[in-house]
């Protein structure tokens, strides 16, 4: 192999660890964000709700959630509000004949009528959510102003207590249903009842401030009180289904584990029985390898002896039998940087014909190849080599290695009870 591909080779390894050490960090990162945000949460619920903003990214969480509430519970009741608008006021202005009616028609539902369009054109865009607030506001602010305006206006008229109770309605559905922030939506509608006051003070010279008193001033004061329980409510409720959420997600994660553990066990325990009754080196280094090629799918895999820097192959499956028993120098193969760095890699890219695939037909470089160092202590006592078309998933990576510590075991045990020590002719000299 050239002296180019070993170089990329052991470059791609580098990156590869650089990217492992960044994602370490990341899922670092993840834990501790986590435990801030169950620290925070936990707080906040402590804390007052109304008074004081919720910690972090908490307060922005929630406002997200009420905009989105905000904006899914408008596209579904608009067209009931349309509905509403249109056979009331229709039906009063078919049959009532009472002197206040086009007053009430001008100044309270023309106001009511155009915020109503202008709501039904919002539902129509896609990004709703991103302004349903200050829309909802604005629409509150200029129908409760004509609606309080006609009440004023009209005085002693028929439709002037229509006006009346129409301010009610509007202030029960802002406060209580569609449960906006609660002081911009407070200050909004006290500032349409003074700037009210002020145009019918400009227009008659006076108003009836008892009157006012009992459709607005009244109400006005039970739905901030009933706004502040239910948007404390709700903030509570928020707070809770995220702490539960999060408990729920570190469950999720503490089973997931445990189911992990077991396969992990399982697969210890399938491998210690198959390598059960002390088999010799080519024994234990071919079941090895046949069970590593059954559980990851490879179509290739080969087995090596380590001794300092010089690999025997031990063991070979899919279609390289006939290498068993070569001897190699490590530094001259992409196992070489495994050999440095002792963590599993994977090699994309490879050379044409390196680790070939043979079928019947063709023979196909594969377009993965795992390479696993089998450690012992601070010595590399064997490698284990697979090749297949795909990339090798993180579960088939976390099989090997963890195969890898029994197998170092075993190779060690084996080595031991081996008739004459282990040593090898010179590289290049056939076993």
């Amino acid at each position: 192999m050239s002296t180019d591909v070993l170089t990329r080779y052991r470059a791609a390894d580098a990156e590869a660890g650089i990217a492992a050490h960044f994602d370490a960090e990341r899922q670092a990162a993840e834990a501790a964000v986590s435990d801030y945000d169950e620290h925070a949460l936990r707080k906040a619920l402590r804390g007052p709700l109304l008074t004081r903003r919720m910690p972090g990214r908490l307060e922005d969480a929630f406002r997200d959630h009420a905009r989105a509430r905000a904006a899914n519970l408008l596209r579904v009741s608009i067209y009931g509000m349309l509905m509403v608008y249109t056979v009331v006021s229709g039906a009063a202005a078919l049959f009532s004949h009472s002197p206040g009616l086009n007053t009430w028609l001008l100044v309270a539902v023309l106001p009511v009528g155009l915020v109503l369009a202008s709501l039904w054109l919002g539902t129509r865009r896609r990004d709703l959510e991103r302004f349903v607030e200050p829309l909802l506001i604005g629409g509150v602010f200029f129908s409760l102003l004509g609606c309080v305006q006609a009440a004023l206006l009209l005085g002693e008229d028929f439709f002037a207590q229509v006006a009346a109770y129409e301010t009610i309605y509007v202030l029960i559905i802002v406060f209580s249903i569609l449960r906006l922030p609660l002081v911009a939506v407070s200050l909004s509608t006290l500032l349409a009842f003074v700037l009210a006051v002020a145009i019918a003070l400009a227009v008659n010279g006076h108003f009836l401030w008892l009157d006012s008193l009992l459709y607005f001033f009244m109400p006005w004061t039970l739905c901030v009180v009933i706004g502040a329980m239910l948007e404390n409510s709700e903030r509570r409720d928020y707070l809770q289904n995220e702490l539960l959420n999060l408990e729920s997600q570190r469950l999720k994660e503490l089973n997931q584990q445990a189911e992990d553990d077991l396969l992990r066990q399982k697969l210890q325990a399938d491998y210690l029985a198959l390598i059960a009754g002390n088999p010799s080196l080519a024994v234990l280094f071919e079941r090895t390898l046949g069970f590593l090629v059954e559980q990851t799918g490879a179509l290739i895999g080969m087995a090596y002896r380590v001794d300092g820097q010089r690999l025997r192959v031990m063991a070979a499956w899919g279609g390289q039998p006939g290498r068993c028993g070569q001897i190699s120098d490590a530094a001259d193969t992409l196992i070489g940087p495994v050999l440095q760095h002792r963590r599993p890699t994977q090699f994309r890219d490879l050379p044409a014909n390196y680790l070939p695939i043979r079928t019947a037909f063709e023979t196909v470089t594969p377009g993965c190849v795992l390479i696993v160092p089998v450690c012992r202590g601070d010595s590399v006592v064997a490698v284990i080599e697979l090749g297949k078309l795909s990339h090798f998933t993180d579960q088939e990576t976390d099989c090997v290695t963890g195969v890898a510590t029994s197998f170092a075991f075993a190779v060690q045990a084996a080595a031991g009870q081996a008739d004459a020590p282990f040593s090898m002719p010179a590289a290049g000299v056939p076993a």
